[in-house]
């Protein structure tokens, strides 16, 4: 999951923690998210630490740093399963499959 600070990917990531950091009692969020891909809870709780960063990009960090070859597809497979349509549908839109 390696992007560039200032690369179309990028800005899908922050398209992504938009949504994700919303609390809802409907729609799964990025706490959600991390425990379907195997973060362990105790990293989960310092996401949602007080900071100016969103808890979705500090997952994304996490996951560049501690899985480095996590693929696209895994994240999509994940949101599926999570019944988060809405971003599979945005991720789709953006035709992103030649970058799995």
């Amino acid at each position: 999951m390696t992007f560039q600070p200032h690369s179309p990917s990028a800005s899908l990531l922050d398209e992504i923690a938009l949504a994700l950091d919303i609390t809802s009692l409907v729609l799964a969020n990025w706490f959600h998210l991390a425990i379907r891909l195997g973060v362990p809870r105790k990293d989960c709780w310092n996401f949602e630490r007080p900071s100016t960063q969103s808890p979705t990009n500090e997952l994304f960090q996490y996951l560049e740093a501690t899985r480095p070859r996590m693929t696209l597809k895994k994240l999509k497979d994940s949101l599926h399963e999570l019944n988060r349509m809405d971003l599979l549908y945005y991720l789709d839109k953006q035709s992103l499959e030649g970058n799995a």
